[in-house]
């Protein structure tokens, strides 16, 4: 039985499907399987508006048909799978205040803490970020109708 509660602490310090505070503070990103690799999505905004009280939306996506797109919700991981070392790579993440996309790679570093790099072919030159394990409550997390 203790066998039992150890594997499973154990497992949940070392899984990253969960939600996560961006290092600004300003977002959470939640991290679920998705056709057999990892995705994450917005779930929470510390500001959701804009200063006329509307939605944020992804006007800075270099795709004009894009840009009505709200930011809670949006998907900024993709395509991640589990590497060599303990992490995932191979994915992308998309950044909706440039409107750009990197290469990305994901690693814990530590229970509560996930280093997020994104990078353009040469993870070395690229620009890592810390993230915390973040619970969030249900009653905080973008209205269903934002989400696409």
């Amino acid at each position: 039985m203790s066998l039992l509660l150890l594997t499973t602490a154990a497992s949940a310090q070392t899984d990253i499907t969960t939600t996560w505070l961006t290092h600004d503070g300003q977002g959470v990103v939640e991290i679920a399987p998705c056709g057999g690799k990892l995705c994450g999505r917005i779930v929470w905004l510390k500001t959701p508006t804009d200063d006329k009280g509307l939605a944020l939306t992804d006007q800075n996506n270099p795709s004009q048909k894009l840009r009505k797109r709200p930011i809670c919700g949006l998907a900024v991981l993709s395509g991640l799978t589990p590497d060599k070392s303990g992490g995932w790579d191979g994915g992308k993440i998309y950044d909706p205040e440039e409107g750009d996309t990197y290469d990305a790679a994901l690693k814990l570093a530590g229970p509560d803490k996930l280093t997020v790099t994104g990078y353009l072919g040469v993870k070395a030159l690229g620009q890592t970020f810390t993230w915390k394990r973040y619970a969030l409550p249900a009653a905080q997390r973008c209205s269903p109708a934002a989400q696409q």
